[in-house]
Formats: structure tokens, sequence, C-alpha cells
């Protein structure tokens, strides 16, 4: 079984990022706007020079959406916006945690949302945070790639949710085939990694489930170890 992803209608040439979410490819010999729909800071996928898959988008600054990263040995998606519908496959085929029921996206909590609400077996609603991990080195996943104080915030409510009778888990869905663990970057954000440490001392179950990517899917390739060391 695989995650089928959106086909790319072509490939490019990375040449440089502007922001966040917009980036400079050559595409077809011409110079375009690409989307980068994740925020992080891809800095080891995204360089000069790189290549990528990207598909073309209707509307807006942008001729085209970044897919995809080949790093010639494997391929790493870099788009963000699937990241639910990955999770929710993944839990609904029983990848991961098997006998959960997906109730909703995006379901609100608080002051805002979290990206699944899940049924546990035992009927308990179960809050699910979703992260998507690029950044891999020396075999170790790592988490996050650039600071994230929305991220700190995430574990500190599903802390709070477990607290108030909830269920609360963070998935991360690791993209680097060499990946062996999975650790908080503690070296870049030591508040989101301190955070996360906390939430999984306050009863926040932490999965991370590594994914490999072909043209144009993906397959469940297990469950990785956390390392939450400093």
């Amino acid at each position: 079984m695989y995650f089928p992803i959106a086909p790319p209608d072509r490939h490019g040439v990375f040449v440089k990022r502007l922001n966040r979410f917009l980036g400079v490819a050559e595409v077809d010999g011409a110079e375009e706007y690409v989307h980068i729909h994740d925020p992080g800071r891809l800095e080891e996928l995204l360089y000069p020079g790189a290549r990528i898959w990207v598909r073309e988008k209707r509307g807006g600054k942008a001729r085209f959406y970044l897919t995809a990263v080949d790093l010639g040995d494997e391929l790493v998606l870099v788009d963000s916006a699937v990241h639910n519908k990955i999770a929710a496959w993944l839990i609904e085929n029983g990848h991961v945690l098997s006998g959960y029921r997906l109730e909703r996206l995006e379901p609100r909590y608080g002051g805002g949302r979290f990206d699944l609400l899940l049924r546990a077996p035992g009927g308990k609603s179960a809050f699910v945070e979703v992260k998507g991990v690029t950044l891999e080195k020396d075999g170790v996943a790592l988490f996050p790639d650039a600071p994230t104080a929305r991220g700190a915030r995430h574990m500190e409510h599903l802390a709070e949710a477990v607290a108030e009778g909830y269920e609360g888990y963070v998935l991360f869905l690791v993209f680097r085939k060499k990946a062996a663990r999975l650790s908080p970057n503690w070296e870049t954000d030591p508040k989101f990694s301190s955070a996360f440490v906390k939430a999984v001392g306050a009863g926040v179950g932490a999965l991370a489930a590594k994914l490999e990517m072909f043209k144009w899917g993906l397959r469940f390739a297990g469950l990785l170890p956390l390392d939450l060391r400093q």
C-alpha cells in the first residue's frame, strides 16, 4: 500500500529562495516563481542548482508549486500541504495508532486548532499534531530545522489537553530514507525541544513514521525510535 502524490508536471533547477513561501527556479529554460509550502529553512535541500520537481499552479504570483527535491539517491517531499492527509492515511491503514478512527481534520481546541481529531478504541477523543521532518544528519532525523514558536505552543497545548482528560499525540513524518532515529533539534530550537520533552513527560505520545518517496507516491517504511537527550 502507498500514499499517492499528485504527479508533478515537470522538473527544474532551483535558483534562490525569496521568502518563506516563494522561490525562483529554472523550468523549461526560463526562470519562474515557485510556491514553497514548507516554511522550514530547507537549507540542505533548496540550494542553488538543486534538482526539483514542480507542478503547475493556478493563480497567484507563482506559476509552479514545489513538490519534491531530487537528491539523486532519494526524493524528498517538501509539500507540507499534504501532511495531514498522509497522517490520516497512516492511521486509517493501521500503520500508526491502530484501532483509532479519524473524526475530523483541524479540530478546534481552546483558541487554536490541532491537525487531527481521532476516536480512541476506548472511546476517548485524541488530538494529533503532525510535523514534517526533512532534515537528516548522520542518520538522525531532526525537528525543527528552524525555530518554531508555534510548534512549541502546540506541544504545550497537547500537554494541556492530556491534563484535561484527552489523549494527545505528536506524529512526525520523516521523509529522509537514511534516517534511523528522530531527535528534537536542541541546537536550532531549544525552546521547542524542551516543550516537546516536557509534553512527552506529561503523557503526550510521540511517534516518528518514516516514509520513502518514489515517482509518485510514499511508502511507509516503519516507525523510528526517538532520542530525546540534549
